[in-house]
C-alpha cells in the first residue's frame, strides 16, 4: 500500500480548528488559506516571519480574517536547523494549512489537546474525509509531521527540533502512518462537499 494510501487507511479523516467569524468567509469561496497566503493577500506580508502572540485580525479582500496566534511556539524550546533562524521557523509554519489527522469521531490526541486550549473562545471546527479532500486538491501533495510544530516542548531537556525536514511531502516522507500527528497543505486548500463544520463537542455537524 502507498504511503497515502496507508495514511488515509489508518486516519480518514482530517480535523481544522479555525475562529467561528471565520466561517462565513470559508463557505463563500471553499477555500483555507494558509497564513502566508493570507498575509499575501492582505499586503502584509511583514507579517509573515513574525511569531502572534495573539490572534491576529487582518482584511483579505475586504472581509476580516482572524488568524490563530501562536504562543505556544516558544524559542527556547526549538533547536533550529543549520542556518535557520527563528524567523524563518515562524515563516515555515506560516505557509501551511494544518490538520489533525483521526477518525468519524475525533482527531488524535493532539489534536484534542489543541482544541482544548482554545475551548473558552468562540471556534469552529472543520472536519473532512481525507480522500475527498486529497481528490479535491490534485495538485497539492501532503505534508506530514511527526510533532505538534507550533507548540515545540522540551524533552528530557532537549528542545524538540525544527528545520527543513520538519515537514516531508507524504512520498518523501519516512514516518509510518502512527507517527503522523500532523497534516499540512501549501499554500491553500479547496474544500470538498463533504466537508462538515461543527463544535468543540464533535456531535453537531452540518455541512459546510
Amino acid at each position: 500500500m502507498a504511503p497515502l494510501e496507508s495514511l488515509i487507511h489508518l486516519r480518514p479523516y482530517l480535523y481544522h480548528l479555525t475562529a467561528a467569524s471565520n466561517i462565513p468567509h470559508i463557505r463563500k469561496i471553499r477555500e483555507i488559506h494558509s497564513a502566508a497566503r493570507l498575509f499575501e493577500l492582505a499586503h502584509r506580508q511583514d507579517l509573515a516571519s513574525v511569531r502572534r502572540k495573539n490572534h491576529k485580525t487582518i482584511t483579505v479582500e475586504g472581509e476580516q480574517v482572524t488568524i490563530r496566534d501562536q504562543a505556544p511556539l516558544h524559542p527556547g524550546n526549538v533547536t533550529l536547523g543549520s542556518n535557520w533562524s527563528f524567523g524563518d521557523l515562524v515563516a515555515e509554519l506560516n505557509r501551511f494549512v494544518f490538520f489533525w489527522p483521526g477518525n468519524a469521531i475525533s482527531p488524535i490526541g493532539y489534536g484534542l489537546r489543541h482544541f482544548q486550549r482554545y475551548r473558552k473562545e468562540d471556534i469552529c471546527i472543520l472536519c473532512i474525509p481525507f480522500l475527498d479532500l486529497v481528490s479535491a486538491n490534485p495538485r497539492c501533495e501532503p505534508f506530514v509531521c511527526r510533532y505538534n510544530s507550533g507548540s515545540p516542548r522540551c524533552s528530557g531537556g532537549k528542545p524538540s527540533p525544527r528545520s527543513a525536514e520538519t515537514f516531508r511531502s507524504i512520498n518523501r516522507s519516512k514516518l509510518r502512518p502512527g507517527q503522523v500527528v500532523e497534516v499540512a497543505f501549501t499554500p491553500s486548500i479547496t474544500l470538498p462537499m463533504s466537508c462538515k463544520v461543527g463544535t468543540l463537542d464533535l456531535k453537531a455537524w452540518v455541512q459546510l
